[in-house]
């Protein structure tokens, strides 16, 4: 780092070992990327469960900074979670993360609860007020439903396919 050794390059190929490495290492060609058949929508839809992780871990740093008896309303519009729904998003974002990066096979299984649990959230927060102790807004109401319905596209669209293709 001080300019004593000369810098290293990997760009060497090592007596013997030098082909292994360059077929390690090339890049695919357009036609095997072409090849290569697109993530199914079920995986992408559990991919978006990272906005319910990154919405509720801000929402918990700011608790947690604030205090969590802070009133939700004094957070801007899109932030006005209570602790409970951070909580919430949190857990179900980590979870829907993790299956949508590692492990896309428990995809449709996670999109499926995940959907059925937040019609339950949504069905309780407009119908009766508050959902599990969390109160929701017309805009949060929206949004759920929203969340709903296109879970449920998703998960029961990969069913069907699943099915369908046995």
């Amino acid at each position: 780092m001080t300019g004593d050794h000369p810098a290293k390059s990997g760009s060497k190929p090592d007596s013997g070992s030098g082909s292994e490495r360059d077929e390690e290492r090339r890049a695919p060609t357009d036609e095997e990327l072409d090849a290569t058949p697109p993530l199914p929508l079920v995986v992408w839809a559990a991919r978006c469960a990272s906005y319910f992780l990154a919405l509720g871990g801000i929402m918990l740093v700011s608790y947690a900074v604030y205090g969590f008896g802070t009133d939700p309303n004094s957070f801007p519009p899109g932030f006005r979670l209570n602790p409970i729904q951070a909580v919430v998003n949190f857990v179900w974002g980590l979870v829907g993360t993790f299956i949508g990066f590692f492990r896309p096979r428990y995809a449709t299984a996670f999109v499926l609860a995940f959907a059925a649990f937040y019609t339950v959230v949504a069905g309780f927060g407009t119908f009766e007020g508050s959902a599990l102790g969390m109160e929701f807004g017309t805009s949060a109401k929206v949004f759920y439903w929203v969340v709903v319905v296109f879970a449920w596209s998703a998960g029961l669209y990969a069913l069907v396919k699943r099915s369908s293709a046995q």
